[in-house]
């Protein structure tokens, strides 16, 4: 375990204490006023000092020794009713980030009005809802696995969005239906190799997508059974310092400048390009069998990030407090967006090619594991990943910079990596 884990560790298992100790949740005496929190204390290791394992985006990761990165979190959630009608909400999530470091940020903070009884508007910032369960996604305890599945929920580096959304809710006899059409901006950092071209220690890239507009569709059936289709578009943007370095120095050479530096733009450079997600889930709770199953494809027009397709399956039995799981899942490369030979020549083209290769993040997990409902309000997870990456290819996992030796070894060749994770969730 390294020396910033074990700094860590003391004030995590104090959290966790605390929070065992304290009530479900808090609600003030005319019921207007509630608070309410959750959290994950969770340690893992892999059997590979190739590469970090995380939960993508983050500025960090474990290998070997044994890190409390990728699932430690704790969040507090309060909301106020105005009205009947009209209500605030606001959510604090502390968790490993970009930066490198534990920050808090707040995940939401919009208002709410229930113009009737099946007609909701949020205006604020609400969750990104790309996913089945995008609400809860980092509540560990309201989901069965230890984290959600990363061959699927990698594929989108924003959690939040700032704008709003309307929902329409109506029953069908016992099928219940939610339609939402939302919109709006995300910004986010998200460490990557994009950072790492020449300059391993650069801030992390900035993502922004902007104008974006989505629409959800939910039907919920008797007997625990849910499906949900969504599909969102808008504008992706990429800052990046190895990018911007990079086109920098082509415009820097001496009378090749303007032309080379137009080849490197039009090459790498990501504003505003047309982006869009789809996905369908599917998921089941009954007579102690669980069920779930996502498909996803992430199309970008242009720039240093791949169109995309994710699948997962998962299945789990419980016996009475303990539910083991199995589940399979694949990520797939469709289409890189940055050409292969790009007209740079010298280290501006290995360089480039070198941003090229990070767009190759195709890999498949076959993960099984087992939740123990351990006492009211929390769970304890252990859970084993086989994750095999294939040839040219980074996977999920972090690599520093791409243009070193060390890097460039594990991108080409194929590779099984094993993690193993044990996670306490809780509520509170």
């Amino acid at each position: 375990m390294s020396d910033k884990t074990l700094q860590r560790l003391p004030l995590a298992l104090a959290a966790l204490l605390t929070c065992l100790s304290a009530h479900a949740d808090f609600t003030s005496e005319d019921g207007r006023a509630r608070l309410s929190g959750f959290g994950t204390v969770g340690a893992a290791r892999t059997n590979s000092d190739d590469a970090l394992f995380n939960y993508p985006g983050q500025g960090g990761g474990v290998d070997k020794q044994v890190g409390m990165e990728p699932d430690t979190k704790v969040g507090v959630q309060g909301s106020y009713k105005f009205t009947d009608s009209i209500s605030g909400t606001a959510q604090l999530l502390t968790k490993y980030r970009a930066e490198g470091q534990y920050k808090p940020e707040f995940e939401w903070a919009f208002a709410k009005w229930q113009a009737t009884p099946g007609l909701a508007i949020r205006v604020g910032r609400i969750g990104a809802p790309f996913f089945m369960v995008s609400d809860f996604r980092d509540v560990g305890y309201a989901n069965t696995m230890v984290r959600p599945n990363l061959d699927v929920y990698g594929q989108v580096p924003v959690s939040s969005v700032n704008g709003g959304d309307i929902s329409y809710q109506m029953s069908l006899g016992e099928t219940v239906l939610t339609g939402t059409f939302w919109g709006g901006y995300s910004r986010a950092d998200y460490a990557s190799a994009l950072r790492g071209v020449g300059n391993a220690a650069a801030d992390p890239v900035t993502i922004r997508l902007s104008k974006q507009m989505g629409l959800n569709l939910q039907a919920e059936f008797e007997g625990g059974y849910s499906l949900r289709l969504g599909h969102m578009q808008g504008n992706l943007s990429i800052d990046s310092t190895s990018i911007n370095t990079l086109i920098a120095t082509a415009y820097a050479v001496p009378s090749l400048g303007p032309t080379l530096g137009a080849r490197a733009e039009n090459a790498l450079l990501t504003s505003s390009t047309k982006a869009s997600f789809t996905g369908i889930g599917f998921s089941m709770d009954r007579s102690n069998i669980v069920l779930a199953s996502e498909y996803t494809m992430r199309r970008i027009k242009k720039g240093p990030v791949a169109d995309t397709t994710g699948w997962y399956v998962m299945g789990g039995y419980r016996f009475g407090s303990f539910l083991p799981y199995l589940s399979f899942s694949k990520l797939k490369v469709d289409e890189v967006n940055v050409p292969t030979n790009t007209g740079l020549p010298g280290a501006l083209g290995t360089n480039a090619q070198a941003l090229q290769s990070t767009q190759y993040i195709a890999q498949k997990t076959t993960s099984v594991g087992v939740r123990w409902d351990a006492m009211r309000n929390t769970a304890v997870k252990l859970q084993f990943d086989r994750v095999q990456k294939p040839a040219n290819s980074n996977g999920l996992f972090l690599v520093e910079n791409p243009t070193a030796t060390a890097d460039k070894a594990f991108q080409s060749a194929k590779k099984n990596i094993n993690v193993i994770s044990l996670a306490v969730d809780f509520v509170f």
